[in-house]
Parts: structure tokens; sequence; C-alpha cells
């Protein structure tokens, strides 16, 4: 029988991983289902557009914000409140009558990720020691990989067999298994505060600031970069901002310690992270509506070539937090980076009659840099942050890749709003797909550039 204390972190391993699991799986099972969702609820285009966006603005804004207070108030009761909301949220989104009971169910379940995210991460961090801790955080990560990757498949056979009403059902059952799990298995731990208070005033600020800039980000490619409304959030953002750093260097408990913002071991990791998901946000954006529209592939289909990329990462994430314990994350972060960044140089060369095994292969290549490098990145990214801090950690790192994919999209949305103006001819569209390729190409070197010459791996 093994020791409480190796059973208490495996149980803990089991518990965080299967919560992260079901926040990825209904990330990424939703798209199946809005065609269902139109048609059943009647939904204008802007609502379908809400029931996406509700999730990713919730989940932005509060991840530093519930990254803190479960240092606070307990990692593992945070993370039990957050997969619980998550499961009830689920199921209430599952019953949904009307766009609008939709919307707020979606925005619910990206406030429970949240809180779930974080949480389980510093979980993660504290149960394992040493060498193991990249190992774990590794599982983790490849866990979470196949419910990316399981997403896109299980929400069409569940919409095509059933109704889009279980791609939300099928998150309870998960749920509440993972909470159950937490509850028996996963030993407490936060941050010894000395009785010092959430800083409200900072989360307000931050609140303000940072929901002004997502939503400038989402809605300005439909209302144009340089519209009153664009411009005057855009304004907001950076006051709010700017307000918020300033009240946080005379705050007892400040929201954000900046102070880890300054950590060379945090902040370079924190930017590969950025650069990681500006690249892959825009990639999976757009390898669907070329294989899609302009190969004239199938859904389930495309659905299968994109499921090349996920299970890549699903396969690898395990094995590289392993592989840390003989090569340097530095290392490791430049070789997951130069794979993508040689995947989207060789997009950059597709055409609408480009072989399929040419496609596959660049597909292959760019699941296998975020194999390699997220884990590492993650990993130092946390084990550099003072342990009191690991879940406000966590959540900066997530808030940071999180807007990373915001200004992705909102940049390749304005380069494809401005090309098909006149049209959307298959020309146009693969224009538009070889410059955001060359785009995300450069992205990727300038991120290798700055790890290779300027970053030390922590010692």
């Amino acid at each position: 029988m093994e020791p409480v204390q190796d059973r208490s972190k495996w149980g803990t391993l089991i518990s965080c991983s299967l919560s992260c699991f079901v926040v990825w799986l209904d990330f990424a099972i939703v798209n199946t289902a809005i065609p269902a969702i139109e048609k059943d609820l009647s939904a204008s285009m802007v609502q379908l557009q809400w029931v996406m966006n509700a999730f990713i603005l919730a989940i932005t804004i509060l991840i530093i914000t519930f990254g803190r207070l479960s240092d606070h108030i307990g990692r593992r009761m945070m993370n039990i409140l957050g997969v619980s909301c998550f499961g009830l949220f689920s199921l209430l989104a599952g019953l949904a009558e009307s766009p609008e009971w939709l919307i707020f169910c979606r925005l619910m379940q990206g406030a429970a990720s949240a809180a779930i995210i974080p949480s389980a991460l510093a979980l993660i961090s504290h149960a394992f020691p040493g060498k193991e801790k990249a190992r774990a955080i590794g599982i983790w990560s490849g866990i979470g990989g196949l419910g990316m990757a399981a997403g896109p498949a299980v929400g069409g056979f569940l919409v095509s067999a059933l109704s889009w009403r279980w791609i939300f059902y099928i998150n309870v059952p998960f749920a509440i298994a993972s909470a159950i799990l937490s509850a028996m298995l996963a030993k407490e731990s936060r941050q010894e505060s000395g009785g010092q208070k959430i800083d409200l005033k900072g989360f307000f600020l931050f609140t303000a600031g940072l929901g002004a800039l997502v939503l400038c980000l989402m809605h300005a490619p439909d209302w144009g970069w340089a519209s009153e409304k664009t411009i005057l959030l855009a304004i907001g953002a950076l006051v709010f901002l700017i307000w918020f750093y300033f009240s946080e260097q005379h705050s007892l408990s400040p929201l954000i310690p900046f102070a880890l913002l300054f950590n060379q071991g945090f902040l370079f990791p924190t930017l590969v992270m950025f650069g990681l998901v500006f690249v892959f946000t825009s990639d999976l954006f757009l390898i669907p509506l070329y294989l899609i529209q302009i190969r004239h592939q199938a859904a389930y289909q495309a659905g299968l070539m994109i499921l090349s990329i996920t299970a890549c990462i699903a396969l690898l994430s395990p094995y590289v937090g392993h592989l840390m314990a003989k090569i340097s994350a530095k290392k490791l972060m430049i070789i997951g980076l130069s794979f993508f960044c040689i995947s989207t140089i060789l997009q950059a060369f597709f055409l609408a009659d480009t072989s399929i095994f040419f496609v596959l292969a660049s597909l292959i290549l760019l699941g296998i840099g975020w194999g390699i490098a997220r884990t590492p990145a993650t990993t130092t990214a946390i084990a550099s942050a003072p342990h009191h801090f690991a879940g406000t950690a966590t959540g900066v790192l997530w808030s940071v890749q999180n807007a990373g994919g915001a200004l992705s999209i909102a940049i390749i949305l304005t380069i494809f709003r401005k090309i098909f103006e006149t049209g959307s001819d298959p020309n146009a569209f693969m224009s538009g797909y070889q410059l955001a390729m060359w785009i995300l190409s450069a992205i990727t070197l300038a991120t290798i550039l700055t790890i290779a010459l300027i970053y030390e791996t922590p010692t």
C-alpha cells in the first residue's frame, strides 16, 4: 500500500488533471454545436459570437484575481468551488431555452474555469517537489491536451446522435468526480497571509482595465481600429491599468506582486507562452477554414486532420516533463519554438492543391512544437515564483497567454476583413493565409532569438 503522502499527491494530480480536462474539453467542443444552437434557440450571429466570447472574456479577466484568492483562502477549496460551479452551470447551459441564458451560463463557466486552472496548477506544484514537478505538470498538460483533442470529435458525435445540449451535460459527471477526488485526496495549501485582506480596489481597477482591453481586441476587427468605440475602450483600458499599477505600489496585499513580473525566471517563460498561444490560436482558427473552404474537405475530415495536432500534444507533454531532468528548460523551449517556426513557414507555401501529406506534416510539426515547449515554459514560470504566490503566478501566466490569443485573433480578423472587402475568392483567402503565416513565423523567430540571447535558465 502506498504511503498516505504518495496517495495524496497522485490523488491531487488525478483530480486536478480531471478538472482541467473538462475545461479544455468544453472549450474545444462548443464550436461543433454552433449551427444546432443557432437553429434551436433562434440565436443571432452576435449572440452566437458571445456564446464563445463570454467564456474567454470571463476566464481572461478573472484568472489572476482567482489565482490570488486561491493563495489566500486555500487552493483545494478554490478548486472544489470552481469545479462545482463549472458542473452546475454546464447543467444549466444544457437546459437553456434562450440565447441570453446560454450566454450567461457560458460567462459563469468561464469564471469557474478561472478558479479551476490556477488552483489546480498550484496544488500540483505544491504536491510534487523538485524534479517530480516537471513530470507532474507534463502529465497534467497531456491530459488537458486529450480534452482539447477529444472535443471536436465528441462534440460532433453528441450533436449528431443526441442534441447540442449534451455537449454541456457531458461535463457534469467529470466535474462531480473531480470535486469528490479533490475533497478526499488533495492536501490543502495556502499563503500564510498574516491576516492580510484581498485588495478589492486593485481587483475592480484590474477587472475594468483588462475587461476593456479584451473587449477592444474582440470587437476592433468589426468596429474598425480607428472607430470611436475602439478608441474609447483602448483609452479606458490604459487609464484603468495605469491607475491599477500605481494603486498596487501602495497596497499592503497587492493583487499582483509586480516583483514577480521582473523575475527573469518567470518573465521569459511567460513571454514564450504568449508567443505560443498567439501563434497557436491564429493557426487553429485558420486551418479549418483552409481545409473546408479551400480544399473542400468535410467537417469530420478536417477534424481528423486537426486531431493530428492535439494528439501530438497529448502524447508528448508527459514525456517532455520527464525529459526536463536531462535537457534544460531553455533548450526545450527553443526546440519547441523552432518546430512552431518551421510549421508556419511551411504553411506559408500552402496552395489549394498542396499535397495532403505536406499539409499533414506541417500540422504535426505544430503539435510537436507545442508539446515540447509548453511544459518547460509552464514549469519554469511556476517554479520561479515564491510558493505563497503559486496561484497568483498561474493566474498571471494564463492571463498573459489568453491576451496573446485575443490579440492574435484580432489581427488575423483584421487582415482577412481587408482581403474580403472585394469578395471571398480562393486566391484572396490564400493570399491572406500566406501573409498570416509569415507574420506568425516572424513572431515565433523573434521569441526564439529573445530566449536564446537574453534568457538564462534559473539554477
